[in-house]
């Protein structure tokens, strides 16, 4: 089974990658933005295994909504499908 298709409730997650180059480049904004919202009942958050998405790095996934995003983009993820829901 897929890890993300295995949480329950449906609820919005954000899956970090864990790989090599994500971990070189993982900044805070994850944290960051989680605090400034008060994303964490809204929210979670979980660890991913190497995506192959190497050049976004360090990259997201928004779960239910499919989208990949480098860390970059997260603000803007937030504010369009956390947000605004």
């Amino acid at each position: 089974m897929n890890i993300m298709e295995d949480h329950k409730n449906n609820k919005t997650v954000i899956y970090q990658c864990n790989g090599v180059n994500c971990r070189k480049k993982k900044g805070k904004l994850l944290h960051y933005y989680m605090k400034k919202y008060k994303l964490k009942n809204k929210i979670e958050v979980d660890i991913i295994d190497c995506n192959n998405r190497c050049q976004q790095a360090p990259v997201l996934h928004l779960h239910p909504d499919d989208i990949w995003f480098s860390e970059k983009d997260l603000g803007t993820v937030i504010k369009r499908y956390i947000l605004n829901k």
